[in-house]
Order: structure tokens, then C-alpha cells, then sequence
């Protein structure tokens, strides 16, 4: 159990009350009863067997319920636990628990407070924008998901026009000033700091501010003038930056885009002139020493589609576009011009910081590629394009999908950091996160430490802030979105898998464990297992090759990339689990 406390007149401090273990006899589970008798199956764990305990009274009225349980075993009965208490929830058979359970076992704060949403509602109703602020008059437009309503960046592109720059290209990206609205201590800000970020499910978004700032005052909205800093960036026809400046005003978006959307404009048709200007952008982007040389996993984003109920209609891979890379380019250099600007001042910031992968890291890439007939990569020269040419050599899509996963498995995860460090994945010296302070709380600071450094603020809280605590606080709180997120996926993907019981599927073997090798379909984006008491192991090489057990051949191995017909026979989604036979 930890402490925040905030201080008008000096840093936040963050200090631990006590160390909270959950009792041995607490679990979050499901209740489970049928006329066999009453279990409790773990929510958290897709692999342990449901723990039989005795029935609750009126146990049919809780079954399907999950919550959590307090258990203890009884003495009449010592094979059977006891359940003492219990706190419901929820029913697993609703979908939309598949979120909650995420929430829930990840510690998320689902609500906010109803104090914290008057104020904000305040601060929506009394913003007005006065005659004498800065106008920028460009006709800026935004890229997002079609889903999306916290739309906190937006772009404009024009040719550059002087004498001495020919080919070359000015860039305009604007970002919500969410810093203008959220004061530093404030109520608000105090409860996005416990947020960390903004969490996205299939069927929901837990934000880190109220829906007033986050998805009305902020999102810059078309037609909609909006408050924002806006980078300006001058590129040459090779993409290397000559010079940026910060403006901050007021934009209007003129229009909203989706990927789907914009991407006709970036095509080969002639018939789309509008935003040629862009399409020339993308390509001197591409070439850019600043951008050329980042990773480049190329890995496609799992969706799930759901019905008017809930429920998994479709779950698939939304490949990136090239409306998709030109955003991420623009905001990339963005953040790299926010850095630069920042590490040339006395004022703190946040730095995004990625490391290089250890040996034992690369070990295991190394074991990987040896078995797929690839190059090894020694460490003393690694870099982000030995992993990009490492990519290159594979020509078989599915195998460097495999790759991607493994290369992405085995690479540190990037934190945030109170000194300035490199970027092992982009390739670049220092960096920060500035372009998205609507839902994360690290480039909400990063406008703060600009605002202070250009003097557009006075207030010396930047100096104040206890950077190191709110990196510990920010690193945490990503590392448990990042979870929730993946697991409610899991959970879906689940309860689309429940309708073909019994149906076979081409899969790919996709990496190993002690007890099981994991498996991923052709026809979907979904993974499962085969446990163990389908193979025998082979000794020698158990991380990566496995023997098929009777059904098969004794002597046929079976490794990571190898192609493999399996049946499914049990799915939970309650838990996410899926499971394969030969």
C-alpha cells in the first residue's frame, strides 16, 4: 500500500504504508455449481484446475457469479474447502465482465470521483475562448482509429516555398494543450497521476481524465477551435529537419479522418489531388535520417469486432497503413523536436528511454534463428537495423511474423525515465512522449517542463515535481494497462473460439513453455496451447523441438515455425484459455 502526497509549495512524495499480501485462503475467482458439486475457478490463471469447495447455500443462485472469495478448509471435510466470505461482481455469462475482470485484477481505477467530475464539468461550462488569443490559421486535420473520440493530434503539410529549401516541406502538428486546462496539483490532476494513462478495451475506455476534458474540451474536434501546441518543423526533400519552433493558439480542425479514410488520399489515384502535398510528405519522410533507421516490427494490431450485445463477431488483424505510418512519423519527429528543445534547457522533463536487449536475450534470438536458418546477430554490434536486416532475410510471411513476435518478446520493455537516455527501438539519442497528453500522464508533464522552458508559464513547478516519483508511479501504471488490455483480448478471443468445439484449424507453432508449446491459427488471430500430455519432449532442445505424442510419428520433431493441424477441445473465457489436440 502506497501513499501520494502533494504539496502547494514543494514536490509530491511517494511513500509505502504497508506491504499488503493477500491471504493464502483469498482468491479472485468464479463460482462454479452443478449437480457434481461447487468449485472456484481462478480468473488469473489459465492453467491451474477449478479448487472444489463445499456448496453455498442457494448455490445454484450464484453460479456463473465471480468475485472474490475467502476460503479455509473445514474440518468434516478436508478434501473440500470452505468459502467464509465472499464479495460478487458480476456474471461471467455477461460480456462486458470480460473488461471489468481485467479492471479488477489489475488494480484499475474504473470510476472517478464524483468531485472530480464536477470540476470538471466546471472548467468544460466557464472555458471560453477570449478575442486576443493566438489564431493559427491553418486547416489542420486529424488521422485516428474510427472509433476514436480523445483526438489529441492533428497535422498540416504544405510546400515549402523559400528560395533555399527546394522540395522541401513544412510540417504543423498540433497538439491538444491539455496542460492549459490541468493545473499541476490540482484535484484533476492528482487522480490522472493515479491513472498513468488511459486503458482501451473492445468494449470500453477507462480514460485518465473525465470525459468533459478527455473526449469533449480537448479533443480537437472539426470545426471545433481548440487550444494546442503546435510544432513546426521545416524538412528538406531528404527529410532532414532544418530548424522547428513551438507556437501555442488556438487550431481549428477541418476535418476528422479515420486510417480507412485517408488512406485513398495516399494512394496511386490521380483523382485525389487534395492532399498530394501529403503523399509527397510520406515518401521524404521515409528517407529521413531521423526516422529510417527505427525498428520496424511491422506487426498488425488485433481487433476485435462486437454485436449491438456484446458479443465477438469478428477477430482479426488490422495491418498498418500508410496513412498509419505517415502519422507515426510526424508524431515521432515531434517528440524528437520536444526532446531537443528540452536537453538544450535547465528544465526537467520526462524522457522515454528503451534499452539495448541483454545477452541472454539474444541468446535465445539466436537459438531461434539458428533453427529457422537465419544469421545470428552478435551482441557488441547490435542495433535496431541488425534486427530490421535480420527481417529482411526472411521471405516467408508467416516466418517473420514469428519473428517479429520473438524479436518484440525478447527486447526490455521501454520506460519513462528522470535523466536523458537513448532509444534502443528508434534509433535516436534522447526522446520523450509529448503528442498525446490527453491520455498519458508523462506528456501531460512534458507540457508543463516546455511550457516553463519557452515562458509561457512562470510557475517554477516543474522544478519542484518529483520526476523520479512520478516515473515510478507512470511505469507501473502502463505495465498494468498493457495487461488488462491484453488479457480482456484474450478473453474475447475466447468466447469467439467457443462456437467451433470440435473444429480443426491449421495453426503455426509460435513459442514454448515447460508444459506446453503454443500454437497460432491461420485462419485467425488467435493463440492457444497444446499441453503436455499431447507431446514428448525432446531433452536436448525442449525450449524450441517437440516429439508429437501416439497419434504421430516418434521420430517427427516439432518446432517453433512449424506448420501443424490441431482440434480444439476446451475454451474458458472467463480466464482466456484455449486448448488444442492433434
Amino acid at each position: 500500500m502506497t501513499s501520494i502526497k502533494f504539496f502547494k509549495e514543494r514536490s509530491p512524495e511517494v511513500s509505502i504504508l504497508k506491504k499488503i499480501q493477500y491471504p493464502k485462503n483469498y482468491i479472485f475467482a468464479v463460482y462454479l455449481h452443478d449437480q457434481t458439486g461447487a468449485k472456484l475457478a481462478l480468473l488469473s490463471n489459465k492453467r491451474d484446475k477449478p479448487l472444489s469447495v463445499l456448496p453455498l447455500k442457494q448455490g445454484a443462485n450464484f453460479d456463473q457469479k465471480f468475485g472474490y472469495f475467502a476460503i479455509g478448509a473445514p474440518s468434516k471435510y478436508p478434501k473440500n474447502s470452505k468459502i467464509h466470505d465472499f464479495h460478487i461482481f458480476g456474471s461471467i455469462n455477461c460480456t462486458s465482465s470480460y473488461s471489468k475482470i481485467a479492471a479488477i485484477e489489475w488494480n484499475l481505477r474504473q470510476f472517478f470521483p464524483k468531485r472530480i467530475l464536477n470540476e470538471a464539468k466546471k472548467i468544460f461550462d466557464n472555458y471560453k475562448i477570449s478575442n486576443n488569443e493566438h489564431q493559427i490559421a491553418k486547416p489542420f486535420i486529424t488521422v485516428d482509429p474510427d472509433d476514436a473520440k480523445d483526438l489529441d493530434d492533428a497535422i498540416y503539410i504544405e510546400t515549402d516555398n523559400s528560395k533555399n529549401n527546394p522540395g522541401g516541406i513544412v510540417l504543423f502538428v498540433g497538439i491538444a494543450d491539455v496542460s492549459f486546462f490541468v493545473k499541476p496539483n490540482s484535484i484533476i490532476d492528482r487522480e490522472a497521476l493515479k491513472r498513468g494513462n488511459s486503458t482501451y478495451f473492445p468494449d470500453k475506455v477507462i480514460p485518465m481524465l473525465p470525459e468533459d476534458l478527455s473526449n469533449n474540451l480537448c479533443s480537437l474536434k472539426e470545426n471545433s477551435p481548440k487550444k494546442a501546441v503546435v510544432v513546426k518543423m521545416r524538412l528538406d526533400h531528404r527529410g532532414c529537419k532544418i530548424k522547428h519552433e513551438f507556437i501555442r493558439g488556438i487550431i481549428t480542425v477541418e476535418k476528422n479522418y479515420s486510417y480507412k479514410n485517408f488512406e485513398a488520399f495516399l494512394s496511386d489515384c490521380k483523382t485525389k489531388k487534395k492532399y498530394s502535398v501529403y503523399k509527397k510528405a510520406l515518401n521524404i519522410l521515409k528517407q529521413s535520417p531521423h526516422l529510417k533507421n527505427r525498428l520496424n516490427l511491422n506487426l498488425a494490431e488485433k481487433k476485435i469486432s462486437l454485436s449491438s450485445k456484446g458479443y465477438p463477431t469478428k477477430v482479426f488483424e488490422k495491418n498498418s497503413l500508410r496513412s498509419n505510418e505517415l502519422v507515426e512519423m510526424t508524431m515521432i519527429l515531434s517528440n524528437l523536436c520536444v526532446s531537443q528543445t528540452l536537453s538544450q534547457s535547465i528544465t526537467k522533463y520526462l524522457s522515454r528511454y528503451h534499452e539495448i536487449p541483454d545477452k541472454n536475450a539474444l541468446k535465445d534470438l539466436n537459438i531461434f534463428t539458428s533453427l529457422n536458418d537465419l544469421a545470428t546477430i552478435r551482441g557488441k554490434h547490435v542495433s535496431s537495423n541488425s534486427f530490421n536486416a535480420l527481417l529482411k532475410q526472411c521471405k516467408y510471411p508467416e516466418k517473420k511474423e514469428l519473428l517479429s513476435n520473438f524479436i518484440l518478446r525478447i527486447l526490455p520493455k521501454a520506460k519513462y525515465s528522470d535523466v536523458e537516455v537513448g532509444h534502443f527501438g528508434l534509433n535516436l539519442p534522447l526522446y520523450c512522449h509529448f503528442t498525446s497528453p490527453i491520455r498519458r500522464y508523462a506528456d501531460l508533464t512534458v507540457h508543463r517542463s516546455l511550457a516553463f522552458a519557452l515562458k509561457w508559464e512562470m510557475d517554477d513547478f516543474n522544478f519542484m515535481e518529483d520526476h523520479k516519483a512520478i516515473c515510478k508511479i507512470i511505469n507501473e501504471s502502463e505495465k498494468k494497462s498493457v495487461g488488462a488490455e491484453r488479457e480482456s483480448l484474450d478473453r474475447y478471443s475466447a468466447l469467439f473460439m467457443s462456437k467451433h468445439i470440435d473444429d480443426y484449424f491449421d495453426g503455426i507453432v509460435s513459442g514454448s513453455s515447460r508444459s506446453c508449446i503454443f500454437i497460432k491459427l491461420k485462419k485467425f488471430p488467435i493463440e492457444g496451447v497444446l499441453l503436455k500430455k499431447y507431446l514428448d519432449f525432446k531433452n536436448e532442445r525442449k525450449r524450441f523441438s517437440f516429439k508429437y505424442g501416439k497419434r504421430k510419428a516418434r521420430d517427427k520433431g516439432l518446432s517453433t515455425g512449424d506448420e501443424v493441424r490441431v482440434k480444439l477441445v476446451s475454451v474458458l473465457p472467463y480466464n482466456g484459455s484455449i486448448t488444442f489436440s492433434l
